[in-house]
């Protein structure tokens, strides 16, 4: 299979290519760098020309990430996540490729118990809006999908943000902000049983716990210097408005990430 990873230098991005390419052909963009296709998605030319070079897959990792920023900039936010949407669907529509779109369980409210695929999607937050806003363009097509993530943890080869943060001599998390957190190397074995579905896909660990939890428990395992300090809604002032419980569970398959202690005994 010939994949085309846009975003490939990314913490998600970098980690599928690094799996994907032992064995398939992988080509993975970034905005320079890293010996990786050097293509901005704003420029709707060169990315229909890099996807006309013919490819089975394009998953798409790229887009602003950061919830704080895209509350204080919604329109920098839609021009990141949104508006490269359409000129892509074109430009993959001429070639037959099939779109798997990386979008996030910020699309709840965290208002129910747990979430699957046929759940309503009521975001609370700028990058919650601008991330149904894409899903609704991508599943106007047929045969693409919407992979909906929870909070990824783990190494990643060209972006090891999540690992790097416990070199702080203390770290703030939230006690009252619970998800299913996906081990980032369970994401490309589930990702390829999943290849050939459409539609929305809800993929997640199997454990859920909060932010707090997750990262003491991490903090442990690396026997990092960093000192976990426990938040919640009324010890600080928030960025913006985040959903307290995305529980994410499937309807349409039974694969999870490992539990928390099976992740990191993964964990070098």
């Amino acid at each position: 299979m010939r994949i085309l990873i846009l975003g490939a230098s990314g913490f998600v991005g970098s980690a599928l290519h690094a799996q994907f390419a032992e064995n398939h052909e992988v080509v993975g963009t970034s905005r320079g760098g890293h010996g990786l296709v050097p293509v901005d998605l704003a420029d709707s030319g060169g990315v229909r020309t890099l996807v006309e070079q013919g490819f089975d897959v394009v998953v798409h990792t790229a887009g602003a990430v950061d919830l704080g920023a895209a509350q204080r900039d919604p329109v920098a936010a839609h021009v990141a996540n949104v508006a490269p949407m359409q000129p892509l669907l074109d430009a993959i529509d001429h070639t037959g490729a099939k779109l798997v779109y990386l979008s996030t369980d910020n699309v709840f409210d965290g208002t129910a118990d747990h979430y699957d695929e046929s759940a309503t999607r009521t975001p609370i937050n700028v990058y919650g809006e601008t991330k149904v806003a894409a899903e609704d363009l991508v599943l106007a097509h047929d045969r693409h999908l919407v992979i909906r993530l929870p909070l990824v943890y783990g190494r990643s080869p060209l972006s090891n943000k999540f690992l790097a943060r416990f070199a702080a001599p203390q770290i703030q998390a939230r006690t009252d902000i619970v998800c299913n957190p996906l081990y980032l190397p369970s994401l490309a074995p589930a990702f390829e049983q999943l290849a050939d579905t459409s539609g929305v896909v809800h993929i997640a660990g199997a454990e859920t716990l909060s932010r707090f939890e997750l990262m003491t428990r991490v903090r442990d395992h690396l026997a990092a210097p960093a000192r976990i300090v426990a938040t919640d809604r009324f010890s600080t002032a928030e960025d913006c408005p985040r959903p307290l419980r995305l529980v994410m569970r499937s309807m349409r398959h039974s694969l999870t990430g490992p539990d928390v202690a099976t992740a990191l005994a993964d964990l070098h």
